[in-house]
């Protein structure tokens, strides 16, 4: 009878390979939203981000655009995916910043952005406000995205009275005044900066009496 030698060789899985080092996912996590192009520059590439997708660590909130499945923005997404989708020059401003400030109660159908006058969307997502006015003045910077301050959202929606209905601007300068969130001064100094002092002069008696 013939005699056979049978070796039996160990197998050995190899651990998957991390997709994601916990430097990586730390940079994510602090950006926020963050594009493709974000991404691969920390060395993720496409095909790693659409496997974290997968596995529900990373969520796709827009075309390019990314979260950390353990990140909470609230509302404040939606800013951020405005403003990484738009660029370095758009800002969260109109009736978004006034609901922002708690300066109106109806909450904007869409989120309107301040943009170069060149900028262009086909989305019924968003309002875009081309607008000439510098946009690097009247803005702060928050939590990944820029919104407008108060007195140039309130100037501003004086300005657009006829699109967001003079009431409700003349509603919401009266509501930063009353809640002490701008003061006459700085709404007379913020309109200077912005070449809007025609429109304060035009309702400073009816938002201040």
């Amino acid at each position: 009878m013939a005699e056979y030698n049978i070796s039996i060789e160990k197998c050995y899985i190899r651990p998957q390979t991390e997709i994601m080092n916990k430097q990586q996912e730390s940079k994510l996590k602090k950006l926020g939203v963050f594009t493709r192009s974000q991404a691969e520059a920390m060395g993720l590439s496409h095909q790693s981000l659409s496997r974290l997708v997968e596995e529900e660590k990373i969520i796709r909130v827009g075309r390019g655009m990314y979260l950390h499945s353990e990140v909470n923005l609230g509302r404040d997404i939606d800013y951020q995916v405005a403003c990484t989708k738009f660029g370095p020059k758009s800002v969260v401003g109109g009736l978004t910043a006034l609901f922002h400030y708690n300066l109106i109660e109806q909450v904007p159908g869409q989120v309107w952005v301040l943009v170069p006058p060149t900028q262009i969307t086909h989305t019924r997502l968003y309002r875009l406000i081309r607008t000439k006015t510098k946009l690097d003045r009247g803005i702060i910077s928050e939590n990944g995205y820029r919104i407008v301050t108060v007195e140039r959202a309130v100037l501003e929606g004086l300005k657009m009275a006829k699109k967001i209905g003079e009431r409700t601007a003349v509603q919401a300068a009266r509501a930063a005044l009353a809640t002490q969130q701008t003061t006459e001064g700085k709404l007379g100094k913020a309109a200077k900066e912005l070449g809007l002092d025609s429109v304060l002069t035009k309702y400073f008696e009816v938002i201040t009496t």
